[in-house]
């Protein structure tokens, strides 16, 4: 398996030198509010770890410790009570896992020992989560262990068989929306609405038969120009596949699709703080409905207007 796909690189990391002072340590510690922070030789290779805990120890051991006598105080001198243990990049997955349970972070070194970054404990807990959702077969296991697809872009329409893939999918595209409520849906609604009332279509696109993202789209309706529309309720790459154009293949097939089938236009909506999608969207010649605000009911308030 792969690790470096969960990799926080060397670049992305707050470190120390062991030749810092604990001044150094408390002021880098407060401004990136880290309670543990990894400590580097000069050479890179990773020593050790450093805590808030082990600082607080420091300053009750030390009567009289001020901040000007702390600039003099190197922190190879401090006891470190708790030492992150680090891994090689051909580490398993169990080993990190287990690792988790007892370091916020596990540092990854190369084989002469230097640092070369972090797994966050934040990422092992995704991965648990994401397995826990009942992949397809190989979905998880191809990205981790062979990395990304590189293969062109093919698509399909999704099936029952992809129910699983699509709550996830679903899921991740609610955080990425960062849309701050937890998803509904479950595999059960999804069937019963998408298969069985067949309310709205799944584009599944594929790279070397590795899913790669999914498009959700569904029929509107103008009297103005008796013609049916097509609105894009969802758009998702996963992480590993964006910067490649994908987003824009999956649009383009969207809008033959559209063409296809006598459709006069194509519609979706994008959130304001997603500068680069409204620039994007711009450029391929999209226009914002400047005028027309979006309403909605939904929860208590549908029910209110449906009763009154």
């Amino acid at each position: 398996m792969n690790i470096l796909l969960f990799l926080t690189p060397k670049n992305d990391v707050a470190y120390l030198y062991d030749d810092f002072t604990m001044r150094q340590a408390l002021e880098k510690m407060e401004f990136h509010r880290y309670s543990a922070i990894p400590i580097l030789d000069r050479g890179g290779r990773y020593v050790g770890t450093i805590t808030e805990g082990d600082l607080l120890w420091e300053v009750k051991r030390r009567e009289g410790l001020n901040m000007r006598k702390a600039e003099a105080l190197p922190i190879s001198g401090i006891p470190m009570r708790t030492r992150n243990a680090p891994v090689r990049v051909d580490t398993t997955m169990e080993e990190l896992i287990e690792k988790a349970l007892n370091q916020n972070f596990i540092p990854v070194i190369d084989d002469r020992g230097c640092f070369i970054g972090l797994v966050k404990r934040k990422a092992i807990i995704q991965y648990c989560y994401e397995r826990m959702q009942g992949f397809p077969a190989g979905f998880a296991t191809k990205i981790e262990s062979e990395g990304p697809a590189v293969g062109e872009l093919a698509f399909r329409p999704a099936s029952e068989e992809d129910i699983p893939l699509l709550l996830y999918y679903a899921k991740e595209y609610a955080n990425y929306e960062k849309l701050g409520q937890p998803v509904s849906a479950d595999e059960e609604t999804l069937r019963e609405f998408l298969f069985r009332r067949k309310t709205a279509e799944v584009l599944i696109g594929e790279a070397d038969g590795q899913p790669v993202g999914y498009a959700l789209y569904f029929y509107n309706f103008s009297t103005c120009m008796g013609r049916a529309g097509l609105y894009l309720e969802d758009l998702y790459v996963h992480p590993a596949y964006r910067g490649r154009g994908y987003g824009r293949l999956f649009l383009r097939r969207v809008a033959q699709l559209a063409l296809e089938r006598d459709c006069r236009r194509l519609e979706w909506c994008c959130l304001g703080w997603n500068d680069s999608s409204v620039r994007f969207y711009r450029e391929i010649g999209a226009r914002p409905m400047d005028g027309w605000t979006l309403f909605r009911l939904d929860g208590e308030n549908l029910e209110n207007m449906a009763n009154c």
